[in-house]
C-alpha cells in the first residue's frame, strides 16, 4: 500500500532519523532491562497470556500484535490471540488486550526530544508534520519491540510446539520462539 505524506516529512525523517535511532536504542535498553527486573509484572503477566491461551494445544500459533490506533492513543495495548489456522482470517480467537503501558513508560519524553530537534531544523513545523512523525517513530519502537520480545518469549517454558508470532495486527509477522 502506497503511503501520501506532506512534502517535508521525508526530509524531517532524514534530519532527525540518528536522534530517533538513537533514542530507540536506549528505549529497548531500558524495556529489556523493565522485563529482566520483571516491572509491573509485565513478564509474568505475558508468560501467563501465551501459557493460558496455548494450554495443552500442539498445533496453531500465538500472535502479539500492535495496534496503530494504540500508539496514536498512547495507550500501549497490544493483542494477543491464538489461531487454529491462519492469523487474522478466523473469526472469533481466544484472545486478550494486554497493556505494555508501564515498559513504555517515557515515550512522551522521546517525542518532545524528536520535537525539539525538529525545531531546530525546521522553520515552523505544523501539528500535522509532528503527528505524522511521532507516527512514524512510534512503528518504529513497536516493530523494535519484537526483538525484545523474542527474548521475553525465549524464557517461557513450554511444550514448544505452539510458534509465537509478532507483528502488526493484519500485517506482516515473524516468529519469535515457541511456546
Amino acid at each position: 500500500m502506497e503511503h501520501y505524506e506532506m512534502e517535508r516529512i521525508a526530509p524531517m525523517k532524514i534530519a532527525i532519523e540518528e536522534k530517533a535511532n538513537a533514542l530507540i536504542s536506549d528505549r529497548m535498553k531500558e524495556i529489556e532491562k523493565l522485563l529482566a527486573d520483571n516491572t509491573d509484572n509485565i513478564q509474568s503477566d505475558l508468560e501467563a497470556a501465551l501459557k493460558g491461551m496455548a494450554g495443552n494445544r500442539v498445533t496453531g500459533s500465538l500472535v502479539i500484535s500492535f495496534l496503530r490506533s494504540s500508539y496514536i492513543s498512547r495507550s500501549h495495548e497490544f493483542y494477543i490471540a491464538y489461531y487454529e489456522d491462519i492469523p487474522f482470517v478466523e473469526e472469533d480467537p481466544d484472545c486478550i488486550s494486554m497493556n505494555f503501558r508501564p515498559i513504555l513508560k517515557g515515550m512522551e519524553e522521546d517525542l518532545r526530544e524528536i520535537d525539539d530537534n525538529l525545531q531546530k531544523n525546521f522553520i515552523r513545523v505544523f501539528a500535522g508534520e509532528k503527528e505524522e512523525i511521532h507516527r512514524w517513530y512510534m512503528e518504529r519502537v513497536y516493530i523494535s519491540l519484537g526483538n525484545i520480545l523474542k527474548m521475553a518469549v525465549g524464557k517461557i517454558e513450554g511444550n514448544g510446539k505452539i510458534p509465537v508470532c509478532y507483528g502488526g495486527y493484519m500485517e506482516e509477522l515473524g516468529i519469535i520462539g515457541t511456546i
